[in-house]
């Protein structure tokens, strides 16, 4: 996991903690000079933001300075963390004597919880919180109060984190500090807004504390539908006329409101196979991006007109589309498609084509491309394991193109990253026993007979132990197989890891994935009432056709929110869209780049992580 983002108090905070000791307490001798020399070096290593040397600088001067020692492996703590190293950060915090709670509880507890934190674990920082009173110094009350805070949402308790932030600002005197505050408190009752955390104000609450609140739905609502977010944000404020969000925070919310909408003199033509091999698909797609319009006034929606690239070239599509006063073209949907149109497009309309050209193929200035790629949640998957510290595994890929693309992908990724693929195997999708296939990858070995047993006992069987994770890939039937299997094979302590197409969104067809980590859109796993709202409208109109494409739909939906943003290139750079097919953004390659959720399957539900 990486570490929470760095700041200079706590190497401020013990200097000044260590200097006042050592002025008043005739017991902390002042260091001889090669360990003063010793210790400017290693600060400078903490400017540089050379952490983990740092950290192991740190470590030498505790085991050399005995009457400093405390401080210097708290020091060294922070900087493992800084490092991203947690493994060691703990072992650094390990080593701090019991007496530390004693003769440095601020700063004790601030690492600790800072550490839980970096773990994930919220109820643990806020515990490691709870060892001391509220700090009245100003360096230490802004740390622990946004420690505090942090940990108050982590652990589901988003009145008591919002509380903590409201106080943090007592002890921020910079307004651009009181910004950066109020603008990360956004986020974060958003976030909890997202993952359905109970927002209720508790009991005569403050007035700004539950406008915070009440704020998390409508961030929600600006993030990922803003064309319908008007109204909701307009009853907020009428509301909370006074509340400190009103002026900076959505200040900028309505700068991103107005830029969300596209404008009524616009066109936009809309190029999708309706007809012949691909129509189930384009109609999806179609329904899903129709969906996102009508959620925008009337009186500010374009001109939408759509073109069925099955009963005519795709070209001719295109410039009929052009002839007829296309002003911006969405579509079309295959490879081949896209790499027709794509010398078509420059100087024109701009175009979002809804897949990508092949890395050989050179797209013009005015041609984007939006894809949902096995390859990018192959590569995430990667990106996961890694963060969750788990360097080394196995996988397991379909036979087949398909197998091929997420095969490439995730070994190339992982081995960038550091991480190593011990092994891997493939497997025929259409097969019902893959024993063979994690037998091989996972090397099971049958267990030894039972020394002296009469009945012919045998011990369990075993399988390699250098395997931290196992990477199944497949559609969701060859999965909710394979992942059965290795359990009976004894292998059902090996973290599963996967890509959303294991997942299905029935209750029923999951429970043998229990334990499964997969990342997925929004659409298919978030429990927030914004998505559930556009997803339940989608169904309803059409559920006859919604059945097993449901991505498809969220991913026209996104592509009609498209449209303004890369009218304004992308709003600006590092902006991004919450959309319901996952966190959106422009890169330099003018393709759109997502970034999923991640869950976990408990008793066939998808749990957020």
């Amino acid at each position: 996991m990486a570490a929470i983002h760095r700041r200079p108090w706590l190497a401020l905070l013990l200097a000044s903690l260590v200097a006042s000791l050592q002025t008043a307490c005739s017991l902390v001798q002042t260091p001889e000079e090669p360990t003063i020399d010793a210790r400017g070096h290693v600060e400078r290593l903490v400017r540089d933001g050379k952490h983990a040397e740092a950290a192991r600088g740190f470590a030498d001067l505790a085991a050399s300075t005995p009457t400093d020692h405390d401080y210097f492996e708290l020091q060294s703590a922070d900087q493992w963390i800084a490092a991203g190293n947690l493994t060691e950060a703990s072992h650094a915090l390990e080593a701090v004597s019991p007496d530390a709670r004693a003769k440095l509880p601020i700063l004790r507890a601030l690492v600790s919880a800072e550490l839980a934190l970096a773990q994930g674990d919220g109820t643990r920082a806020l515990r490691e919180l709870d060892q001391i009173p509220a700090p009245t110094q100003a360096d230490e009350a802004r740390t622990y109060w946004w420690l505090r805070g942090k940990s108050a949402f982590l652990a589901g308790r988003p009145a008591e984190g919002v509380r903590a932030y409201v106080e943090r600002e007592h002890w921020l005197g910079d307004p651009a500090a009181i910004r950066a505050s109020r603008e990360e408190l956004y986020a974060k009752v958003r976030a909890a807004a997202e993952h359905g955390n109970p927002l209720t104000p508790p009991p005569k609450a403050d007035p700004v504390v539950a406008g915070w609140l009440a704020l998390g739905p409508v961030a929600v609502e600006l993030a990922r539908n803003p064309m319908h977010a008007s109204s909701d944000l307009n009853a907020w404020r009428n509301k909370f006329p006074q509340h400190p969000a009103t002026d900076s925070v959505l200040a900028q919310a309505r700068t991103e409101l107005a830029s969300s909408s596209t404008q009524p003199e616009q066109q936009i033509a809309l190029l999708l196979p309706l007809s012949g091999r691909a129509e189930l698909v384009g109609a999806a797609v179609r329904d899903g991006f129709i969906a996102a319009y009508l959620e925008q006034d009337a009186a500010r929606r374009p001109t939408l007109r759509i073109y069925d690239v099955a009963a005519q070239s795709v070209a001719s599509a295109y410039n009929k589309a052009i002839t007829d006063g296309a002003t911006f073209v969405v579509g079309p949907l295959t490879k081949e498609d896209v790499a027709a149109i794509a010398p078509l497009s420059s100087g024109r309309a701009p175009v979002l084509a809804l897949n990508f050209l092949g890395d050989s193929v050179a797209g013009g200035r005015n041609l984007y491309q939006f894809a949902l790629l096995p390859e990018d949640e192959a590569r995430m998957v990667a990106h996961r394991v890694v963060t969750d510290g788990r360097l080394q595994g196995v996988a397991i890929f379909p036979e087949g193109e398909w197998g091929d693309r997420v095969s490439a992908a995730f070994s190339e990724e992982l081995s960038r990253l550091g991480g190593t693929l011990l092994a891997s195997q493939r497997y025929e999708a259409q097969r019902g026993d893959y024993s063979d296939v994690i037998k091989q990858v996972l090397q099971i070995r049958p267990g030894k007979p039972v020394p002296g047993s009469r009945t012919g006992k045998s011990e369990p069987a075993t399988h390699r132990g250098d395997a931290s994770f196992i990477f199944v890939a497949g559609t969701a039937s060859a999965t909710r197989q394979i992942i059965p299997q290795l359990k009976f094979h004894y292998a059902g302590d090996v973290p599963a890891y996967s890509t959303s197409d294991a997942f299905e969104p029935d209750p029923s067809a999951n429970n043998d994935l229990d334990g499964l980590l997969f990342p997925d859109m929004p659409w298919m796993i978030s429990n927030d009432p914004v998505t559930a709202q556009i997803r339940d409208a989608v169904r309803s109109a059409w559920p006859a056709r919604t059945l097993r494409r449901d991505r498809l739909y969220a991913f026209g939906f996104d592509a009609y929110r498209l449209v303004p943003y890369l009218r304004g290139k992308g709003s600006g750079e590092g902006q991004e869209i919450s959309g319901v097919s996952g966190r959106l953004h422009l890169d330099e390659h003018n393709r759109i780049r997502r970034e999923l959720e991640w869950a976990q399957i408990k008793d066939g539900i998808p749990n957020s992580l």
